[in-house]
């Protein structure tokens, strides 16, 4: 992988997600009902018992909201790298494709959730869990960040879709490609927390914030998966891609 201009990345990502929406529009409204709906019934749950069944049940909305989004970005992967436009919203549960891209959603989202779970149920003093907590949130942040270029692998059906390929190909560029995903989301976070502010200050429920960030979520999920192609087209993996469409 050559070298990234971060600036560059993240302006070819918005470009792309303008792309994205001007021609997958469709799937794009279909993902975000669906996410809306997952994290409406994870607000409900959120509710639910103790803390660490809380976590799970966070836990269990996100893999929710990788299920339910996949055969969407999916498309993107697609689309960005191949200019396939998909037209079917196929939640196919025979898919080996989805099932893969799936599969790898789960990993990303048992990352994301591990280091809360861990440093809440290890006994550990309080100063020493907040250290704890960091440390494994930056290692799963590290791995993240360089497994991201795993998913359009999968998306194109690539035969090199596999973790010990994405961590060779990535390796000296996990900061960068870490400024690059900040960057592309910042503005969408940013603007989630003003209309979420602007909800409370109006008196509106919880439950409106929580509409808000799942639909911030829709959003960064795209620039993200925009940002992984882009990564896995400059990559060892993208240069042998499959073709096959």
């Amino acid at each position: 992988m050559d070298h990234i201009d971060v600036l560059d990345a993240v302006k070819r990502a918005y470009l792309d997600l303008r792309d994205v929406y001007e021609h997958l529009s469709g799937l794009a409204i279909m993902a975000l009902v669906l996410a809306l709906a997952v994290s409406a019934i994870g607000f409900f749950l959120s509710g639910l018992g103790f803390a660490l069944l809380g976590q799970l049940f966070r836990l269990a909305v996100h893999i929710g909201f990788g299920f339910v989004t996949a055969p969407y970005l999916i498309a993107v992967h697609r689309f960005i790298l191949f200019g396939k436009v998909t037209t079917r919203y196929d939640l196919e549960l025979g898919d080996p494709r989805l099932q893969r891209f799936f599969g790898w959603t789960i990993v990303f989202a048992l990352l994301s959730a591990a280091p809360a779970m861990l440093s809440s149920i290890l006994p550990v003093p309080g100063l020493l869990r907040g250290v704890l907590a960091l440390a494994l949130a930056i290692a799963a942040l590290i791995v993240m960040v360089r497994l991201i270029i795993v998913l359009p692998a999968v998306a194109v059906d690539s035969d090199r879709a596999t973790w010990r390929n994405a961590m060779a190909d990535t390796a000296g560029y996990a900061g960068r490609i870490l400024l690059i995903c900040l960057a592309a989301a910042l503005p969408v976070g940013l603007a989630a927390v003003i209309l979420s502010a602007f909800s409370y200050g109006f008196g509106f429920l919880a439950f409106v914030v929580v509409l808000i960030q799942g639909a911030a979520g829709v959003i960064i999920a795209s620039l993200l998966a925009a940002i992984a192609s882009r990564l896995y087209d400059r990559s060892a993996i993208g240069f042998r891609r499959s073709a096959v469409l």
